[in-house]
């Protein structure tokens, strides 16, 4: 499944990495979200010279990559399915492996390797199996909490049953994260190959790269993450690390509105999810991930910005100063370096 919006300057790429899979067994839903750009064209090309690519059309703007999934859910013929960003390129091998480790253990969800793939670079960044493990196999409760801190991916190939039962989640732009979260609880076992999933980190109009509103929905979700856990008994070991990750994307978030003053009317946005972290639950796992750093002075800074809105703004501010810094000196490097 390829949800698709104004991609055209990638599509290609991913529609020609797709073509050269070594298995004919599946098809690609490319499901176009009424894009302005010649995606559409791009795709109805590869839907004449191979029956395996199809093109949907959502008719109206649905506006996040979750809707258009929900969408296409009617036109799934498969009886497993996985998904992709129109950016994405994949080893020849990726589905095939898929599919083999699937059947081998009928494990509901089969991971590949994940490579945070920047063109330019011989030397990216791997998660590959579980801890290097490409044999293991673990329990929906294990991903979960190994998916917090990305030590697995949550790319994988699932059954059709869970997105006909409950899809996507849709509240926001990274809803899809939370539900591949909810879905890791939902599997009895996972697994994992060695195909490989090259996710595109050099596209400098992907959602994950531009400032924009949408870009600050990742902190709500990652609320949303730590409430499932916390729903599902999860302890401090696991919630803690979140918590101060969740902590820390909420300063990121405010400190990107700064920079960027044409996003100011968010502001109140995270004012509120600043307010909604600020339960004893929560202020619990965060004492447990700042207990984890090596630098105490900074974890006490961090706790007094979750009890102290006014020192939540002055850590805002300085993130967001740092923040200019670094960009003046990336502005200096090679523009080749990832």
């Amino acid at each position: 499944m390829l949800p698709v919006y104004n991609g055209a300057d990638f599509l290609e790429l991913t529609l020609a990495s797709l073509g050269e899979q070594t298995t004919d067994a599946f098809e690609v839903l490319c499901i176009d979200d009424c894009s302005t750009d010649n995606s559409a064209e791009i795709i109805k090309r590869y839907e004449k010279q191979d029956p395996r690519f199809r093109y949907i059309n959502t008719e109206t703007n649905l506006g996040s990559a979750s809707k258009s999934l929900n969408f296409a859910t009617r036109f799934i013929t498969g009886s497993r399915f996985v998904y992709s960003s129109q950016d994405d390129l994949f080893s020849k091998d990726w589905l095939q492996k898929l599919h083999d480790r699937s059947m081998e253990t009928g494990a509901d969800a089969v991971l590949p390797d994940v490579e945070f793939f920047y063109e330019s670079s011989k030397a990216n960044r791997r998660i590959s199996g579980y801890h290097g493990d490409h044999s293991a196999r673990i329990t929906g409760r294990d991903a979960f909490a190994a998916s917090l801190d990305w030590s697995i991916p949550g790319n994988a190939l699932w059954p059709v049953e869970f997105l006909k039962d409950q899809g996507f989640y849709e509240f926001n732009a990274f809803s899809d994260e939370y539900t591949v979260r909810s879905w890791f609880l939902k599997s009895k076992e996972v697994a994992f190959c060695d195909g490989v999933f090259f996710y595109r980190q050099d596209n400098p109009n992907a959602i994950t790269k531009k400032p924009s509103p949408k870009r600050l929905d990742e902190v709500y979700t990652n609320l949303m993450v730590w409430r499932l856990g916390k729903e599902n008994n999860f302890d401090t070991s696991v919630l803690g690390p979140f918590a101060l990750r969740t902590f820390r994307s909420l300063i990121r978030a405010q400190a990107t509105i700064i920079n960027n003053p044409e996003l100011a009317g968010e502001t109140l946005r995270m004012t509120q999810i600043w307010d909604d972290l600020q339960s004893p639950a929560f202020r619990t796992s965060l004492e447990a991930g700042v207990a984890d750093k090596k630098k105490p002075l900074i974890g006490m800074i961090y706790l007094k910005a979750h009890r102290s809105l006014r020192w939540f703004k002055l850590l805002v501010r300085l993130s967001a100063a740092t923040a200019r810094i670094k960009d003046k000196r990336g502005n200096k490097a090679s523009p080749t370096k990832p």
